[in-house]
């Protein structure tokens, strides 16, 4: 636990007017582990309020997560920022520290053969429910939880510059607030092999990158 605790106080750097930082790398998750809160900012716009949504937390080291809350109470954004006197929810992902730097054995590039056609999900709470259909030009996600008229629905052309490094170009959104996305690409690398899926990270334009797992869709 110690060792979590320095691996958390490394990662807390200069937090005054800059942006939360969102994934930490800990050595007591198998994968990835979720902390989602509650934040309020109030009219100095300093983060005032922080409550750990349970139901939507897997991650059970109190310790490390009192240390999060503790960090997000230390937040200042600048003095006009639009997120004063308003409250948010936020999800923070604790990640395996082995695949901070992951990256898979070329002795491994074979097994990626399997991921470029299928149905898939992601393993991330978040978007339970989307489901993928990969063919070989084409990457469709549908999100099946909401309503049917606000329901999610992407299309992207797929490429593969390397066996395990795959491409995704927005072709089409049905939401008006991704329009510009139209054409950008998505940098996607898969850094390491799970029993039904992989971890990968991935890039898009100035966003931060992300990393996550995809698996194998039973349904």
């Amino acid at each position: 636990m110690k060792k979590n605790i320095l691996i958390f106080a490394l990662l807390i750097f200069s937090i005054s007017h800059s942006q939360i930082q969102t994934v930490f790398y800990v050595d007591d998750v198998k994968v990835i582990d979720y902390v989602t809160v509650n934040f309020c900012v109030n009219d100095s716009a300093r983060i005032s309020q922080v409550s750990v949504l349970k139901e939507q937390t897997t991650y059970k080291n109190e310790v490390i997560i009192d240390r999060l809350v503790k960090y997000l109470k230390r937040v200042q954004y600048y003095p006009d920022s639009k997120l004063k006197n308003n409250c948010y929810d936020s999800t923070f992902k604790f990640v395996n520290k082995d695949y901070e730097n992951a990256e898979l054995k070329p002795s491994d590039y074979a097994k990626c053969k399997a991921f470029k056609t299928g149905d898939f999900t992601y393993s991330d709470f978040r978007h339970k429910g989307t489901k993928i259909t990969r063919r070989k030009r084409k990457q469709r996600e549908k999100n099946r939880v909401r309503k049917k008229e606000d329901w999610f629905k992407e299309k992207y052309r797929i490429t593969w510059p390397s066996p395990c490094e795959y491409e995704l170009e927005y072709l089409t959104v049905n939401h008006k607030s991704k329009d510009s996305l139209i054409g950008e690409s998505i940098k996607v690398k898969i850094i390491a092999l799970t029993n039904n899926g992989y971890v990968y990270k991935s890039k898009l334009l100035d966003f931060p990158e992300i990393i996550s797992v995809i698996v194998f869709d039973d349904e």
